[in-house]
């Protein structure tokens, strides 16, 4: 997707952004920006988008994103809004917030591999992203060198994560357009897929949203996701089963035809090639890990 850049400036009495986020949903903005993003949600669920990334995220989600790269939470809304239901605590801060050469040093050499390893996104979970919670919330309560400490002891817990608890968002493919004047062209696209991929949504629908012939579309959107309009589509709405599969009794399909499936085995195909094992099965291993 083309991303707008966004500019986050730094308040006078600190070298890092520390805010917390509390509305009635988190809508879909794709942007991109020079700092690095550790990201927690607190509460309410929804799509993640990260580079060529599309997941589902939840209570806990815990991200860190390296510089210019393009990213989104876009939530699900409440069935009955609330003031703020969808709440996060959101870090930023640029390499050189604490000088130069400031993560060059020998101690810091974790914090260092883990910051070049997050130019792709990551997403923690396990330990690492139990430790490292409670100080985000506790930096709410401090300020000045304490906060700073917080952040820090957060960073060294994650970059102690085992393998196994860290999650590689983008793809190393992954190299977005930036091209300013098509940000609210993507923008309004991924806007219309975004409320309507249960629906039977055709690309020539969204080619329309933009104006541009049903070629010109599929080159501008392959060039700024990295994916067809059938993947992207075919993403979210397996996405959207697996958080049934879970959650419901619904059959498999009932569940596949409500999100947009025009018939069961098409829908097995794909939930297969995303999930790795087949709709039945997802059901079967989260009913047996208490899911």
């Amino acid at each position: 997707m083309l991303a707008r850049i966004q500019k986050i400036p730094n308040p006078a009495e600190a070298s890092f952004i520390y805010r917390r986020k509390a509305d009635p949903r988190f809508r879909f903005n794709w942007h991109f920006h020079p700092e690095y993003e550790l990201t927690w949600i607190q509460s309410g669920r929804g799509k993640r988008f990260v580079g060529d990334h599309i997941g589902d995220y939840r209570a806990g989600d815990l991200v860190l994103l390296g510089p210019n790269l393009p990213h989104t939470w876009c939530s699900e809304p409440d069935a009955r809004p609330r003031k703020s239901a969808h709440r996060a605590v959101v870090v930023q801060f640029r390499e050189d917030f604490l000088g130069d050469a400031f993560f060059a040093r020998p101690e810091l050499k974790d914090i260092r591999r883990l910051l070049e390893r997050s130019a792709q996104g990551l997403a923690f979970g396990g330990r690492a992203q139990a430790q490292a919670t409670p100080k985000l919330e506790a930096m709410a309560r401090r300020s000045g060198l304490a906060r700073l400490l917080l952040l820090l002891e957060a960073l060294e817990g994650l970059a102690s994560a085992g393998v196994r608890r860290v999650q590689v968002l983008s793809s190393r493919q992954f190299a977005p357009a930036l091209r300013r004047h098509d940000e609210h062209r993507i923008d309004r696209v991924c806007r219309f897929i975004n409320e309507r991929f249960r629906e039977d949504i055709a690309q020539p629908q969204a080619a329309a949203q933009v104006h541009l012939s049903l070629p010109a579309f599929s080159r501008f959107f392959k060039r700024a996701t990295g994916k067809t309009f059938t993947d992207y589509v075919n993403e979210l709405r397996v996405g959207w089963a697996s958080c049934q599969l879970i959650e419901t009794d619904r059959s498999v399909a009932e569940i596949a035809f409500a999100a947009g499936f025009n018939n069961l085995s098409n829908f097995n195909r794909r939930f297969l090639e995303r999930k790795g094992l087949s709709p039945s099965r997802f059901r079967r291993q989260h009913a047996r890990s208490g899911a």
